[in-house]
């Protein structure tokens, strides 16, 4: 097994003295995705800003590449792991698209340094990558809100990460760019070496992307493991309730959960 990219150890997180989950050990390995899933309140944002340094931790380590992130400077953090947030308020940002992507560039150049050509070049391919190269003119007030959401994408690709962290990155998209956004986040893990971690809230693109799932619930991680581990009945009613089913999908095998209907 490769050395984890991002791991963490007896972590506890949480706001203050407000502990939301204690006792977390995770490893996120180079070339995979890992999804992180639960019901609502359970603590998943919490904890991947807490993997991403924008939380200290209150209890126990996160280590990037080795190193205790609460040890390394927040440049050097920046440089290793991107966090494209949940919330997106484009009107807040009065800056062009390309000017928001460009933000990506600051922890390998600093905030008020001319960008170079090879900034521009890595500028360009993320909003390509994110399929929003059209609207580099336009003024972030002006998009929707899935043309803000994959802005943030392409903001977080552009520091060329070697960790990704991911909250809720399908909020907004419709169904033709979470298809594309699943064949992206496979690609950056599989294809480019990436270690992602996302948040989902959408069982189904769950097993569509992750290699690994953990569960997090009543302020605990309650199980790591392979997708067809975790999603099972057995394992998701006691955590989100007995309206769930979970199916095999008819070509894929794959588990595939749905909302138990009423008959």
């Amino acid at each position: 097994m490769k050395t984890p990219l991002l791991e963490a150890r007896d972590l506890t997180c949480g706001y203050g003295k407000c502990e939301v989950l204690s006792g977390v050990n995770l490893d996120v390995q180079p070339g995979k995705v890992l999804a992180l899933i639960g019901p609502n309140g359970a603590g998943k944002t919490t904890l991947l800003h807490t993997l991403g340094g924008l939380l200290p931790a209150l209890a126990g380590d996160v280590y990037c590449e080795g190193v205790p992130l609460r040890g390394k400077h927040a440049r050097a953090t920046a440089r290793a792991i991107a966090l494209a947030p949940q919330r997106v308020t484009p009107s807040a940002w009065p800056l062009s698209v390309s000017e928001a992507v460009s933000l990506g560039r600051a922890p390998h150049r600093g905030w008020f340094m001319p960008l170079t050509r090879e900034d521009k070049q890595v500028i360009d391919a993320s909003m390509a990558r994110m399929g929003i190269a059209t609207l580099a003119g336009r003024m972030l007030s002006t998009l929707s809100g899935g043309e803000a959401r994959r802005v943030v994408l392409a903001r977080a690709l552009a520091q060329t990460p070697k960790i990704l962290l991911l909250d809720e990155p399908a909020t907004y998209l419709d169904i033709k760019y979470q298809s594309e956004l699943v064949s992206l986040v496979r690609a950056l893990a599989h294809e480019d070496g990436l270690a992602v971690v996302l948040t989902l809230h959408d069982l189904a693109l769950v097993t569509l992307c992750a290699d690994t799932v953990a569960l997090v619930a009543g302020g605990a991680l309650r199980l790591t493991g392979a997708v067809g581990e975790v999603l099972r009945e057995d394992v998701l009613r006691p955590v989100y309730g007995e309206n769930l089913e979970v199916f095999a999908h008819p070509k894929s095998g794959l588990p595939v959960v749905l909302p138990r209907i009423a008959e």
